[in-house]
């Protein structure tokens, strides 16, 4: 596998964060990172500048965090000093702005509102069956493939998919953005407080900066569908990224990451003209990549194969024992 990033979203600490689906504890965290090799880790800037010059070996690895996140503060950036490294953090500047991404309330309204994920889809579900989108709904539904809907994404349940599609491609950011207001609405819940303490503060990005962590680009808003935007809609997205971040820190962002792994080459060509000169994807599947391109790979998928082994060796020595 080439070099390329570890990518994380979402923490918890029992406290503060709740635990959700595909959250991490500060313990599991340090897990992973001797998992993968302390010494494969390089620190952010030394990963970045290597890349740059195409020095890479295939061995090195680049810790990477997405959405500005709280939780990452909180639980993650400890860790990240006990072992003495930097990441990669990618910041969507909205949300320290007052335009927080939808996803992010939405996932602490499913969280703290309803027993399973599951019982969040019946609900969505069930609240579109009943409205004026149910119709569109059930004809986009009619060629969709679960199998191959975010095909690069192994850890998303067919349920997940479906909703997934159904978010971004059958509603689109508005249509959803209604149902989930009534949603919320109809629980008796406020957006506004289930917003509170989600994202980093512009204090924390900057003393991210100052501990030598690198930041870089993710939008201002986090469309979940970038290369659907206008290019001029796209150009605001990142330029006005781009000033915020140089703004708090004094240092021209040239990292990004694609939010949702959406882009074109219409989009890589705008990153270049910011003077962008490092990009990462959301997942590994291309080989061959632009500077622009450079593949992640998602913690998820390392904690599947790492309990795939362990029930392997659980078995084989189950089958030693009993000869």
């Amino acid at each position: 596998m080439p070099a390329h990033g570890i990518m994380f979203h979402h923490f918890h600490d029992g406290q503060r964060h709740p635990a959700g689906e595909g959250s991490l504890s500060a313990e599991q965290l340090a897990g992973l990172i001797e998992l993968l090799g302390r010494e494969r880790i390089l620190p952010a800037r030394e990963w970045v500048e290597r890349a740059t010059r195409r020095a890479l070996r295939e061995s090195d690895l680049c810790l990477t965090f997405d959405d500005t996140l709280r939780c990452q503060w909180n639980v993650a950036a400890p860790v990240l000093r006990e072992f003495g490294l930097t990441a990669a953090w990618f910041i969507t500047t909205g949300a320290l702005r007052g335009q927080g991404p939808r996803l992010e309330i939405d996932r602490r309204f499913r969280l703290t509102r309803f027993g399973s994920v599951e019982d969040f889809y019946a609900a969505f579900f069930r609240l579109l069956g009943d409205g004026p989108e149910a119709e569109a709904v059930q004809r986009a539904l009619e060629g969709f493939d679960p199998a191959s809907y975010l095909a690069g994404f192994p850890f998303y349940s067919e349920a997940d998919r479906r909703f997934r599609f159904v978010r971004d491609e059958a509603l689109g950011p508005r249509r959803y953005a209604r149902l989930m207001d009534a949603l919320i609405r109809a629980t008796g819940d406020d957006p506004a407080e289930l917003a509170r303490g989600a994202w980093l503060t512009s204090e924390q990005v900057v003393a991210l900066h100052a501990e030598g962590h690198v930041l870089g680009l993710h939008t201002h808003t986090h469309p979940t569908r970038v290369a659907q935007l206008p290019a001029a809609e796209q150009l605001r997205e990142y330029r006005d990224n781009l000033m915020a971040l140089w703004q708090w820190t004094g240092e021209r962002p040239r990292v990004m990451a694609h939010p949702c792994n959406s882009y074109s080459a219409a989009t890589l060509d705008l990153l270049r003209g910011l003077g962008v000169r490092i990009g990462f994807r959301s997942n590994l599947a291309l080989r061959e990549h632009s500077e622009l391109e450079f593949p992640r790979e998602d913690y998820a998928n390392l904690l599947r194969e790492t309990r795939r082994c362990a029930s392997r060796s659980s078995q084989a020595t189950s089958l030693a024992t009993s000869r």
